[in-house]
């Protein structure tokens, strides 16, 4: 019945998000082209060197922002900053008669109004998810320009822009292709790394063609109600993998209590994404909350990652027979008490946070690109196949023998220990945490969450090697014991 619910309650709130932003994006759709008009009259004036006539159409422009700020800022928080920003910079450049600088500003702030005006105008033969899409690809395209021009320093901003805006426009790639996706984002982070190392900036212009080639035609591909089904089955399988374990780890235990607060943390983790799927919906928009959603995904990934090593040296540790049947003959309630219970609660919030984020912004995104018809139809279709996964898992693995059981359940875990560790800390590359700097040395294998920078590799790489050395270890000591036992008994 919990399941039932939250089912419900997820498709009731993903099919009230599309109308709601169909009937936005039908809103207020001519007023930006005044804006355009009087940017490109500035952007004009200027090319031309006539400076006075560069001022008139700024003061116009003015006038239009002061009465029409906060329509756009309930539309769009992102372009609302960017053209408050980008404004500032025009009317500083003219003010001290900086006619390139002011050039270069102007043509900035009128790609600003040219974006907002993509997302307001649905009805122009592209989605405003398309737009938004097109208009990223234009952006990467302007950063190439910059790179070409050996203009560092506006490039290097450019490229944070490109990663805090890229939450705007991932649910369209991801839904499409996962390659492209991941490497999209991998490149970013390259992106990042690149143009800050003077010996590797030639390796720039080729990562960008590279995301051109890549994101160009997803930009004109139409959406179905499959793709919608595949965005929760793709995110939601990892979470499905370690909830699944707790559950049937509680179940192979006879106890109800680990269920109740397995399920009481998969429960929570629904309702926070679904609570911030809501803020990012109408309050901010997906660009505003990119930076936090990298910083969500970033920190709840490694301190998953943490908690499931753990969990996955104890499922090794449990897969010994003997050590279980004293463990359910003298254990049970001292680890219904010790907090074990709330622990398996937090792993499984995490969990579906780290994934189920990602699933509601993208459908978000999706939401204005389909009609509700679709969109209901996909997640229902989604989230029906990740049921059925659910409950096959829960039968196979009840019926499992113990130390098989055990000794899956421990690789699966230690699988996504290993993943989350590199996606966490790939994340807060993204949202600035820490450093994107990438080594040669390193591969990159984004199936694996395996980077080619030593932030996210070298804890991954001891991860590793204790997961080794602890194969190795309990090796040794069985042969050992063995022997021991065959001495006693010549």
């Amino acid at each position: 019945m919990r399941k039932f619910v939250s089912f419900l309650s997820l498709l009731a709130f993903l099919v009230f998000i599309s109308g709601s932003q169909q009937a936005l994006a039908n809103g207020n759709k001519g007023g930006v082209t005044t804006a355009i008009k009087l940017s490109s009259a500035i952007t004009q004036s200027l090319t031309e060197n006539q400076m006075s006539q560069a001022k008139e159409a700024l003061e116009k422009l003015k006038q239009w922002w002061r009465v029409n700020k906060l329509d756009v800022q309930h539309q769009s928080f992102d372009a609302y900053v960017s053209i408050n920003q980008d404004l500032s910079k025009v009317s500083l450049d003219l003010l001290n008669n900086q006619t390139q600088q002011g050039l270069n500003d102007a043509q900035t702030l009128h790609t600003s109004f040219k974006t907002l005006q993509n997302k307001q105008s649905p009805d122009q033969g592209q989605s405003t998810s398309k737009q938004n899409l097109a208009a990223y690809v234009q952006q990467l395209q302007d950063t190439k320009a910059l790179l070409q021009q050996k203009k560092w320093s506006e490039a290097q901003q450019q490229i944070q822009t490109l990663q805090k805006n890229w939450l705007a426009v991932e649910g369209d790639v991801v839904s499409q292709s996962q390659k492209v996706y991941s490497d999209s984002e991998n490149n970013l982070v390259l992106l990042g790394a690149y143009v800050n190392t003077p010996d590797k900036r030639s390796q720039t212009v080729p990562l960008i063609d590279q995301m051109i080639f890549s994101l160009q035609p997803l930009a004109d591909a139409d959406y179905g109600l499959w793709d919608a089904a595949l965005i929760p089955i793709r995110e939601g399988f990892e979470a499905l993998l370690v909830v699944g374990a707790l559950l049937t780890f509680g179940k192979k235990a006879n106890s109800k209590k680990a269920n109740h607060w397995v399920w009481g943390g998969t429960l929570a983790g629904i309702l926070c994404c679904l609570i911030v799927g809501g803020i990012v919906a109408f309050l901010f928009s997906s660009q505003a909350f990119g930076n936090n959603n990298s910083l969500i995904n970033g920190w709840s990934g490694v301190i998953a990652s943490l908690m499931l090593l753990y969990v996955s040296y104890w499922l090794h540790r449990n897969s010994d027979i003997k050590r279980w049947n004293a463990f359910i003959k003298t254990q049970t309630e001292k680890a219904m008490t010790n907090g074990r219970m709330l622990s398996f609660a937090f792993i499984a919030f995490l969990a579906i946070v780290r994934e189920g984020m990602e699933t509601v912004i993208f459908l978000i995104g999706m939401a204005s690109r389909m009609s509700a018809a679709q969109l209901t139809g996909g997640i229902a279709v989604g989230f029906g196949i990740l049921i059925i996964i659910g409950f096959l898992m829960l039968k196979i693995g009840i019926r499992l023998p113990l130390k098989p059981f055990f000794l899956i359940s421990s690789l699966i875990v230690f699988y996504l220990c290993f993943k989350f560790m590199g996606s966490g800390i790939h994340s807060l590359q993204m949202a600035g945490i820490f450093p994107s700097t990438v080594s040669n040395e390193l591969p990159s294998l984004n199936a694996l969450s395996i980077y080619p920078s030593w932030y996210s590799a070298l804890p991954q790489l001891i991860f590793l090697l204790s997961g080794i050395f602890v194969l190795a270890f309990n090796k040794w000591k069985q042969l050992k014991t063995n022997q021991t036992i065959n001495q006693e008994v010549v």
